[in-house]
């Protein structure tokens, strides 16, 4: 009976730990889009939505990685479309390297300004 019941106690205590590790990774639902700017472009990976000040988002945590791989640690990757993510954003698209195909400097990551960002680095990583 103490065998069971410790056995019982294993079970559920494995069972706690093992739920955060589920819930953690998220989900960036990402769509294929042709930026008109870029000439001759390929199908480019963006998010199905604009990314913008305020979200919490899994979208947002892939997007600052993703500078954070090109410019260094400049961001806290957290999740959240917060001011300095928008200023880096704002940063990009208004930088003379993305002004050309990233369609404004808003501070708004939508499919021009991360489609720009993969055509100018080799790389976007969602997830």
């Amino acid at each position: 009976m103490a065998a069971s019941c410790m056995t019982a106690a294993l079970a559920a205590a494995s069972l706690l730990v093992a739920a955060p590790a589920e819930a953690s990774p998220g989900t960036c639902y990402i769509t294929s889009y042709d930026n008109p700017l870029i000439s001759g472009s390929g199908h480019y990976l963006v998010p199905e939505y604009n990314l913008s000040s305020g979200m919490n988002d899994f979208c947002v945590t892939s997007w600052q990685r993703q500078i954070n791989r090109r410019y260094g640690q400049v961001l806290t990757v957290d999740g959240i479309f917060g001011p300095r993510t928008r200023d880096w954003t704002t940063r990009i698209q208004g930088s003379q390297q993305y002004s050309w195909c990233a369609g404004g400097a808003d501070g708004i990551a939508g499919p021009k300004t991360i489609s720009c960002f993969e055509h100018v680095n080799g790389y976007t990583e969602w997830g």
